[in-house]
């Protein structure tokens, strides 16, 4: 094995369901295709597509008549031409083993692959099984909370999973790279959907390794230290994703924003976006900043928005353009692109649609959340705040203020304060008794996140930093004055209260994703001793019709 050449590998297990290599490839029939032998016995089959040198689009479209110029001279001088050229060569290996397909690109052989073939966990659960988990690298991972967002972290040495921060509640771990346990697999592992390893395997050990990798990926070890990552499973029941689908059709026809919305399915370098359409033509010219639902619907026929299914989500494409030579630099399906939370009212449980895949959140977990919400909701509180009837959050405060001088309203009054916290609102409404009360009407889960995420930063700072204490002082009424703002603040002398407006006349009931929100954020208030409260704020449905029109 010493003397064998490292390679760079990326694996892929084709799904079980995907027998023929025609239903796997793109373009079937425009590859060559070539059987991979090693002596007598076949490996596998190699396919791949032409290559061609291009020129770079920069050259034009930046240098201009600058280069046509000089075609002239540069003609008499051979030495002088401009020899700049792209190229790309593409093949991709399949090779059947234990009733399995696997697929190892080369090039950019992946680009040959249709998508949604290949298990999309395979990577990820053979590296954990491989992993050592005191050795960790890097981790992308999709934030299932509010306003889902994709980040990757990389540490400077080898670390732990809580060295990147995850929120084992609401991270839905994409990749992840590592120092390997088994010296078979190399010394560092990635996996994500493809397994990415470096190692000493050519083409006469590439079988025995694909077995130990399909070995990696049957084993439960991972969840001895990674079991939290179940916490979120894909949904894998045909009848139950097509019952889901029709959900989400509904959810889009009834205009649920709060429920349903677009985002780019996948990390993007923005640097190079020159920007987003739904029609591939370079022709066009109404390209956006950003995707979102309400401007791909618009872009739809109307047979299609009358008649739409899951079928023309995934069949409408999403393109984002390259800024270096206006190319098609990503597609997805739109139905990629989408982002739904819905309930089945049946099995008490919650499902998430994330990047083309529904996602089922854990029985225990799911029940373990809203228990905790159930709790901190039906708590009696100490006091009732009045109904709504006013034409805004801004006027209800300073109603409020203005009829019970037990209230000071510290609505609109930010306080600007340093780094990433600039502009930051103390809280709605003060009392004499030491409640911090944050008023907001009840919304989408962006609403409420930002509800939540207000309580935490001005609860921390107010008990952490005196120079905020001393500006939110400058901003009180003489009668709500702190006494002395040197003096750290003892947090179990204060409640913070989540006030939350709403016309229904059941009891308060929030997004499944805004429940975790609200939860941590409860956790990390009561760290600091804080007492943490959820009133929901009636609102007279007749007023309320009246704001919204």
């Amino acid at each position: 094995m010493e003397d064998l050449p490292t390679n760079k590998l990326s694996i892929y297990l084709i799904k079980d369901s995907y027998s023929d290599h025609q239903s796997i490839l793109k373009n079937f029939d425009k590859l060559t295709k070539e059987e991979i032998k090693d002596g007598t016995e076949t490996i596998g089959t190699l396919y791949f597509g032409d290559s061609h040198l291009f020129e770079p689009s920069w050259i034009k479209d930046f240098f201009g008549s600058s280069f046509e110029n000089n075609k002239e001279r540069n003609a008499q001088d051979e030495n002088r031409k401009l020899k700049l050229f792209n190229a790309s060569s593409k093949a991709v290996l399949l090779i059947e083993h234990q009733n399995r397909i696997f697929a190892i690109p080369f090039g950019y052989g992946w680009n040959l692959l249709n998508h949604g073939v290949w298990e999309e966990r395979f990577g990820l659960k053979t590296t954990l099984n491989t992993v050592d988990a005191n050795n960790l690298r890097r981790i992308d991972k999709k934030n299932m909370s509010s306003i889902p967002k994709d980040t990757s972290e990389q540490l400077s040495r080898e670390g732990i999973a809580a060295d990147f921060g995850i929120d084992i509640e609401q991270d839905l771990i994409q990749s992840i790279t590592g120092k390997s346990k088994e010296e078979t697999f190399g010394k560092s592992i990635t996996g994500k959907d493809a397994l990415s390893v470096s190692v000493k395997v050519d083409l006469t050990g590439i079988k025995e390794f694909l077995e130990n990798c399909y070995q990696k990926y049957s084993s439960d070890e991972y969840k001895k230290d990674f079991g939290w990552i179940d916490q979120i499973a894909e949904v894998k029941d045909p009848i139950l994703t097509e019952k889901l689908n029709g959900k989400l059709i509904e959810s889009i026809k009834k205009n649920e924003i709060e429920k349903t919305w677009m985002a780019v399915p996948e990390l993007v370098d923005w640097a190079d976006v020159l920007g987003f359409s739904y029609k591939n033509s370079m022709k066009d010219t109404s390209r956006q900043d950003d995707i979102c639902l309400p401007d791909f619907l618009n872009s739809l026929s109307e047979d299609d928005k009358n008649d739409l299914s899951v079928e023309i989500l995934k069949r409408k494409k999403i393109f984002c353009f390259n800024a270096q030579n206006d190319q098609i630099k990503h597609q997805w399906s739109a139905y990629n692109c989408l982002y739904c939370e819905t309930n089945d009212d049946s099995n008490q449980k919650t499902y998430l649609l994330s990047n083309g895949k529904w996602y089922e959140v854990e029985k225990d977990f799911s029940k373990q959340v809203d228990s905790d919400y159930q709790e901190l909701r039906n708590q009696t509180s100490s006091f009732t705040l009045p109904s709504y009837q006013h034409k805004n959050e801004n006027d209800y405060n300073e109603k409020i203020a203005q009829n019970d001088d037990q209230f000071c309203c510290m609505d609109r009054k930010n306080i600007s304060h340093g780094g990433g916290y600039s502009k930051i609102e103390f809280c709605d409404l003060l009392t004499k008794d030491k409640k911090l009360i944050h008023v907001k009407h009840y919304g989408g889960s962006s609403v409420l996140s930002h509800l939540f995420s207000q309580g935490v930063v001005s609860g921390e700072l107010f008990i952490a930093d005196k120079n905020f204490r001393q500006k939110v002082n400058e901003k009180l009424s003489d009668s709500h004055k702190i006494d002395n703002v040197a003096n750290r603040p003892n947090a179990s002398d204060y409640e913070v209260i989540f006030a939350i407006i709403s016309s229904s006349d059941k009891d308060l009931e929030i997004p499944f994703f805004s429940k975790v929100s609200l939860r941590n954020a409860k956790r990390r208030l009561e760290t600091y001793g804080y007492k943490v409260a959820l009133q929901k704020i009636k609102a007279e449905k007749q007023e309320q019709d009246e704001v919204e029109s």
